[in-house]
């Protein structure tokens, strides 16, 4: 085995060696009764909400043949509105929200244990029919919470992405409240918190083919910018990021 002079990437790599006989062995804040975790982030009293629908009869679906064959990571986009439709369709088949009872959460992405670490929230600079903004998505209500709509927010989201955005449309930042997955799975629950941001970038990825856009997922972005955007910090953060906007000819 290669030797490393500094353990610290031998300790993080166990966060993705789980032993599941470990938990057997733990009483979990679950099996202690003790308070179970809000299951979703709701919006402040007073925020400006915007209802989304449901149903796209505008969208020509393609198959998931034709989606998975023309996905590629695509960082520059043309000048161009996504319609308002467009941009929910993505939103639906990403992060939305099934069915749900206390402490489980179906979602059309798997989650662990139906416990739904995952928020999203969105940036819009390019859709029709909503302001340019950074919304929090309410997932069981299918709503838009719009968090801040200052001038001065295309120059912070660009910093908080290293640069990245690059004319996107649509910026979507994945974040987890770890603690809603502890509370079942304690120490054991970070592998699967990080899969879940995966299941949803896979899924914006493939949604962004159906509607003729690309998107590129991004870890390299300043956390600290991130969280400070969102207004968040050690209980959520920002564990993946995603661009969107318009293929070019």
């Amino acid at each position: 085995m290669k030797e490393y002079v500094n353990n610290e990437i031998m300790r993080n790599r166990k966060t993705i060696k789980e032993d599941w006989r470990e938990l057997r062995q733990i009483q979990t804040d679950r099996q202690l009764n003790l308070e179970r975790p809000v299951m979703f982030k709701q919006p402040k009293e007073g925020s400006k909400i915007t209802q989304l629908q449901k149903e796209f009869p505008n969208i020509k679906q393609k198959t998931l043949t034709e989606c998975i064959k023309h996905r590629r990571s695509l960082r520059f986009y043309k000048d161009q509105k996504l319609t308002l439709e467009e941009m929910t369709y993505l939103l639906w088949e990403t992060s939305r929200v099934d069915a749900f009872k206390p402490g489980v959460t179906f979602r059309t992405i798997p989650t662990a244990g139906a416990t739904n670490s995952m928020e999203t929230y969105v940036y819009l600079t390019k859709v029709e029919g909503i302001d340019r903004g950074l919304y929090h998505y309410i997932q069981d209500k299918h709503q838009l919470e719009l968090l801040s709509d200052s001038d001065e927010l295309e120059e912070k989201v660009d910093q908080a992405l290293y640069g990245q955005l690059r004319g996107a449309a649509v910026v979507f930042f994945f974040t987890a409240t770890p603690y809603r997955t502890e509370y079942k799975y304690a120490h054991l629950s970070h592998k699967m918190i990080a899969m879940e941001a995966g299941h949803a970038g896979q899924n914006v990825s493939l949604a962004a083919e159906v509607i003729d856009c690309g998107a590129v997922m991004m870890a390299a972005y300043i956390q600290a910018y991130c969280d400070e955007l969102i207004g968040i910090g050690d209980d959520e953060f920002v564990t993946y990021v995603a661009a969107v906007g318009k293929k070019q000819a």
